[in-house]
Parts: structure tokens; C-alpha cells; sequence
């Protein structure tokens, strides 16, 4: 990845310990940039500051207990800092002691592991160490005995929003005279489908879990990536998170603000510091990979990344490959804003580029037409309202915003209207039925043939379409306490559990009742051709 050096600003790390020495950092510089870490105090400072604290008396003590990194230029111009750290990843887990003895070899201190992705590990630099994290990350990976070795670069995540206002939910039924069309006819597919049963995560900067119109919604399960503990907690983007919560799947029919695209979905919050933050990748990929590992169906991403970091890939293809139970989370990313001072180009954005399996996302107006800073490009899947959107927003209120961010969570919906009418889909099977169903909109030229029908290069293969996606759903039949008055068959291993199970398992609680009725402690069951239900047999469920 080419870098150039800034040599106008220096990165300054002092461990939290020695407060005295952050003091005199504060009092002789101004701090230009501050990254979030629990370990260091991390300043970015000036260059020509940087050179007066040399100058200092107790500069000779003062640089023994700190580290001095740089600032750079990616080739797009993006500005990114180098923190203290580095990340590997171990090409086998029992190759801890070779990393000790690198460690060692380098004047490099061993932080931690990630415990949802154990082969990676992150290290810091020492005030002893004689080489650079870039150094030090490049000479690692140049060794081949690791999988990976990446310098932490830290730089402003870039949530997908700015904040304009309007005042109506015309993503959902647009109303506006000779654009009735251009919505994702919510309300269509509402008499199918509302989202039961089917866990969104929003993977931001934390959700308002007492917002009036989400609360009923929100997941018992909530997980902090930035700490690696749970629950979730508030960053600087709560407004962007519950904005984007609220569009997912806030509560409707309660007389109380909007709708959600999946009104009845369950909200899983998942937080983390959108701000300069060290280790972001890595927070970033263990938080993906807590939604896989907790059940989450589908994972909602309305951010963006300037750098690149094999443990994010990592996750994300885990997620897409393994999630609910080997059918692949569904993962669904906004396809990035290039109004932002690093992000000129138009390119689809990072994470949103780095697998084919993603659905990307971006954003169009209540005419049809491309948001101005929408980013599109050959990854681009469709579209979907972004601009003046209104949603939730913390403190039990609503307003408007407009971005990528806002287009990503109506598609993350429409696919928990899909799976709650057959959650046996796969990863695959959901992002087809969603991109083949997709609306063409007048007047754009659908003119390159792909796997799911026409696509457009700003439009993809159109705007997400709630009603059309769940009527080409293929159907599960579900019986709530029903006479079998016919002969029927039920593959006992393939049964699906509700939520009110007492004893979870695959196939559910089978009680045999009285006069031979079949009872399932279950909301609901899936009726498969295998096993035989005699004639007359009572079949119970939730019970």
C-alpha cells in the first residue's frame, strides 16, 4: 500500500501511567488529533511543536518513556496515523512462542489476542524498540512466518450521513405526484411479512436502547466491539446508529414517530468509536464475528473505512460462510460517500469492495435519481432511499439525514422481510431474490447483463423492492394448532424453533400428548416431505 510521509505532524504515545509527561505534551503543544486507547495517551502534534519539545529540559527523560511515530498520506491523499501498534495473525495458533521470540527480537511488547479470532495478536513498539511500527509490520510480514503483519493506521471512520432535513417517509410510499413509484413498497409487503423472528445488527456507533419507538425491538444481546465486552455502549455516532436502527426496524402500528422497513425484526446493537480509534480493524472484525457467533441473521454496516486490514476481510468472509449455522449472515454495507476531504473519488468504498458476497448499497432521492455523492462502481448492488430520510434519533425524538448510511439499513430490512418467510435461504439465495427483484428505474440504462438480470454502474441492478422480494420468496408452510386432516409429513431433524423454547435445539421440544397429539413447544414448525403424521393427529405449537 503506498505511503507518503506527512512531515508536518508527528504521532506522540505516553503510557497512561505517566500522567506528568502527558502534562508537559499539553502545556508546549497543541494537540492537532487525539486517537481513543486504553493503554496510551495518543497526541498528534505539529512538527515545528514537536521540535520545541526536544528543546525542553526534560525532553532526554521524558523520551525514554514514549514512543514517536508518523502521520501519512495514502495514495488518495487520506491522511492516517501511525499508532504504536501492529496486528498479526499467526499461521497456526500454536505459534505463540515464535511470535514471543519475534517479540522479543524487535523490543516489541505482546498486548493481547482477539479471543473471537485467536490467531491474531496485537503488539506495540517499546521505547526500546529500534524501528518504526511500519518497520517492524513490514519485516514480520517479509519473514514468512506469519499469515499477516499490518501497522495499526488510524484515521476518521467516516459514517455514510450529513444531516438535512425533511419530513416524511417517502422511501417506504412515496407520495410525490409522478414518483409514486420510486419507494420500496413497504407497505405491500407488510401483508406477507414484517420481519418476526429475524435478528438485525446494527454495527455502528450505538443504538439508543431506550428510544420509545425501538425499545420493544431491541435484543437482550448487545456487545461493545471497542471494548470487547458487553453491553453496547454510546460513541460520538449514537445519532447515526439509532437513525439507522430506527429505519431497520422501528416498531410500527404504535401511534409513536415512523415505521421500520421490518417492523417486527429484532434489533441487536452492536457499538464501536467511529472516531480516531486505534485497532479499528481488529474491534471491527470481532465485532462481526460476536453477530456470527450469536445468532444474528443479518449484519447492517452503514461505515466506511479508508485503509485496508486482512483481519476485517477475514471476518467478513467468516460471517458470509458460516453464519446462521453455515447459511451465511447476510451482509449488507453502504457503498460510501465521496463528500468527505479523504474520500474524492468514487470508487465503492472499504469494506464494502473486499467481497463479492456483500450487498452494497447506495443511495437515490425521492426522484430517482443518484444521490451527487453516492459512490458507485462494479461492486455496486443496487440503490435504495438515502436522501432526507427520517428515522429515530436518541432522547426519544426523529429527524432527517442523508447518505449512503440511510440507504443501507432499507435493503438490511428487506432481507429480514425475506428470511422470516423461509429462513432456510442462504446467504446466496437472499442477495439474489433481492437483486433480481430490484425496480428499474426510468429513464436509467440497465444496459450490462449480470447473474441477477440488468445493472447499471451508478444503480446497480436497481432500487431495492420489499413487495417483489417477498412474493419471490419460495414459501415454508407453517401450522399453528392445527387438525391434520390429511396426511402430511415432518422431518423431525429440520423442525424450526420460535423464540419461546424451553429446550432450544434445532428441532425443538416434541412432547407426544394426549391420544398421540404431537406437541411442539414452539411459535412455529417447518412441514417437509419425511416422516408421516397419521390422519386426525392434533399438532400444537407454542404451547
Amino acid at each position: 500500500m503506498p505511503l507518503s510521509l506527512n512531515e508536518e505532524k508527528v504521532v506522540v504515545s505516553i503510557p497512561k501511567s505517566k500522567a506528568e509527561i502527558c502534562e508537559r505534551i499539553r502545556a508546549n503543544a497543541k494537540v492537532l488529533e487525539k486517537i481513543n486507547d486504553d493503554i496510551f495517551d495518543i497526541f498528534v502534534i505539529s512538527r515545528s511543536d514537536f521540535n520545541n519539545l526536544t528543546s525542553l529540559d526534560s525532553w532526554s527523560e521524558d523520551e525514554k518513556s514514549m514512543m514517536i511515530t508518523s502521520s501519512y498520506f495514502t495514495e488518495r491523499k487520506a491522511e492516517v496515523f501511525a499508532s504504536p501498534y501492529l496486528n498479526i495473525q499467526l499461521k497456526n495458533e500454536e505459534d505463540v512462542n515464535l511470535l514471543i521470540s519475534y517479540a522479543e527480537m524487535y523490543k516489541l511488547q505482546i498486548v493481547r489476542n482477539m479471543p473471537l479470532m485467536p490467531d491474531w495478536y496485537i503488539l506495540s513498539v517499546t521505547p526500546e524498540s529500534e524501528k518504526s511500527p511500519l518497520q517492524c509490520a513490514n519485516e514480520l510480514s517479509e519473514s514468512g512466518m506469519f499469515s499477516a503483519s499490518v501497522p495499526d493506521l488510524c484515521s476518521e471512520v467516516i459514517a455514510c450521513s450529513n444531516d438535512p432535513l425533511f419530513n416524511a417517509q417517502w422511501g417506504l410510499e412515496n407520495q410525490n405526484t409522478g414518483y409514486s413509484n420510486i419507494d420500496i413498497s413497504a407497505s405491500s409487503a407488510w401483508v406477507h411479512a414484517t420481519g418476526k423472528f429475524v435478528k438485525i445488527a446494527i454495527f455502528d456507533g450505538g443504538v439508543d436502547t431506550t428510544h420509545i419507538d425501538l425499545v420493544h425491538n431491541l435484543s437482550y444481546l448487545r456487545y461493545d466491539a471497542e471494548t470487547g465486552t458487553s453491553p453496547s455502549r454510546y460513541y460520538q455516532y449514537k445519532d447515526h446508529a439509532t437513525h439507522c436502527a430506527g429505519i431497520a426496524a422501528a416498531e410500527k402500528d404504535n401511534e409513536i414517530q415512523i415505521a421500520g422497513v421490518a417492523p417486527d425484526a429484532t434489533i441487536v446493537p452492536i457499538s464501536i468509536n467511529f472516531s480516531n480509534t486505534s485497532n479499528f480493524h481488529l474491534k471491527a472484525a470481532d465485532g462481526i464475528m460476536w453477530a456470527c457467533q450469536h445468532g444474528v441473521d443479518i449484519i447492517s454496516n452503514s461505515w466506511h473505512r479508508e485503509t485496508k486490514n486482512p483481519a476485517l476481510d477475514i471476518a467478513i468472509d467468516y460471517a458470509i460462510k458460516y453464519g446462521r449455522q453455515d447459511k451465511g449472515c447476510i451482509m449488507v454495507f453502504a457503498s460510501g460517500n465521496y463528500v468527505d476531504d479523504w474520500s474524492l473519488d468514487t470508487d465503492v468504498s472499504y469494506p464494502a469492495n473486499c467481497n463479492d458476497t456483500i450487498l452494497v448499497v447506495g443511495a437515490i432521492d425521492n426522484h430517482g435519481a443518484r444521490w451527487v455523492n453516492s459512490k458507485y462502481g462494479p461492486e455496486l448492488d443496487l440503490v435504495a432511499p438515502g436522501v432526507e430520510i427520517i428515522s429515530t434519533l436518541p432522547n426519544d425524538s426523529s429527524g432527517m439525514k442523508t447518505g449512503t448510511s440511510m440507504a443501507c439499513p432499507h435493503v438490511a430490512g428487506v432481507a429480514a422481510l425475506i428470511l422470516e418467510l423461509n429462513p432456510e435461504l442462504t446467504v446466496s439465495e437472499v442477495n439474489s431474490i433481492i437483486c433480481s427483484q430490484a425496480k428499474k428505474i426510468p429513464g436509467v440504462s440497465f444496459n450490462v447483463t449480470k447473474t441477477d438480470g440488468t445493472w447499471n454502474n451508478e444503480y446497480g441492478y436497481g432500487l431495492v423492492d420489499a413487495y417483489s422480494s417477498v412474493q419471490a420468496t419460495p414459501k415454508i408452510e407453517y401450522i399453528q394448532n392445527d387438525t391434520i386432516t390429511d396426511e402430511r409429513y415432518i422431518e423431525a431433524e429440520k423442525i424450526y424453533v420460535g423464540r419461546n423454547v424451553t429446550d432450544r435445539k434445532e428441532y425443538g421440544n416434541v412432547v407426544l400428548g394426549p391420544s398421540n397429539d404431537i406437541w411442539l413447544n414452539a411459535n412455529r414448525v417447518i412441514i417437509r416431505n419425511s416422516t408421516k403424521i397419521p390422519v386426525g393427529t392434533n399438532l400444537y405449537i407454542g404451547h
